[in-house]
């Protein structure tokens, strides 16, 4: 998943922290209901060590480019849903039956994870053929994805990439971000011919693999959102060892299926909301 930076103009931060860049964009929306937390942050690193990117993902922030940001709302079809970000405490992922069926069904295929020092051309011809597949708003390159307009002679982050062949075919790739103790799923991609194969599912227990035995405490696979199910494949690792961050305590909640439910704001909230983020006329 790649994120595009929500037009607006720059709000007093309210950022309990000294971040290592410049914050560039930030909204808090006070809204009629209490209940209803809204904002967006937008900040350009100058660096991240992996400790700030480990703070950062325990905050419910997340790459944009060569920059972070956290939102509790994404657009889509012309409307607001509330997004919850996830989280998976990696010691206490288990092997369950859904994951052998995934692994048995993908055992003929080589696996390959290794420092992203550039962008393989065999992962840019795939990306293209599978970005014309989906039904959905997708990265527009996975250069773009990764740094925007800024080239890639410039990375803040420590980015993992993986790569999934049939004999010598690529049919999957997938990049992710490391930190000192957790890490974060950046984008996934897989060829369109080889759909029935759940390569989006292979490629988060492939993370979740070397994240466990590299020793790592979390990884985050991005966000789902309420009322849209498109994005619950993330719970395939286990409903048991997902956590969500709550916005409103700024804290990590075990997951419950209550969060898929879509959001109802009153009229008010609706047209707040919509003045900051600029979408739509409606809030799912």
């Amino acid at each position: 998943m790649c994120f595009q930076r929500l037009p607006g103009t720059c709000y007093k931060s309210r950022l309990a922290f000294r971040p290592p860049g410049k914050l560039l964009f930030s909204k808090y929306v006070f809204l009629p209901s209490p209940l209803l937390i809204a904002y967006h942050h937008y900040l350009s690193l100058d660096i991240l060590p992996g400790d700030a990117l480990d703070l950062f993902l325990s905050m419910g922030w997340y790459r944009m480019h060569q920059d972070i940001f956290t939102t509790t709302h994404v657009p889509s079809d012309n409307a607001l849903y509330r997004a919850h970000w996830l989280r998976y405490t990696v010691p206490y992922i288990r092997v369950q039956a859904s994951h052998r069926r995934i692994r048995n069904r993908n055992k003929n295929f080589r696996v390959m994870v290794e420092d992203c020092a550039r962008i393989r051309p065999d992962h840019e011809e795939l990306f293209i053929r599978y970005r014309a597949s989906i039904d959905f708003d997708g990265a527009l390159s996975i250069g773009h994805c990764l740094f925007g307009d800024e080239g890639i002679d410039r990375n803040v982050y420590k980015t993992k990439c993986i790569s999934v062949f049939d004999g010598d075919r690529l049919i999957a790739g997938g990049y992710f971000d490391l930190g000192n103790e957790s890490a974060a799923s950046i984008l996934h991609f897989f060829d369109p011919l080889y759909k029935s194969k759940s390569l989006g599912k292979y490629l988060l227990l492939i993370t979740a693999d070397f994240l466990q035995e590299a020793g790592y405490a979390y990884y985050y696979p991005g966000y789902l959102v309420a009322g849209l199910p498109k994005m619950d494949y993330k719970l395939f690792i286990g409903k048991e060892v997902t956590q969500y961050f709550d916005p409103g305590t700024q804290a990590w909640m075990p997951f419950h299926a209550g969060i898929l439910s879509r959001e109802e704001p009153g009229d008010e909230d609706k047209m707040e909301l919509n003045k900051v983020f600029g979408v739509g006329e409606g809030v799912g």
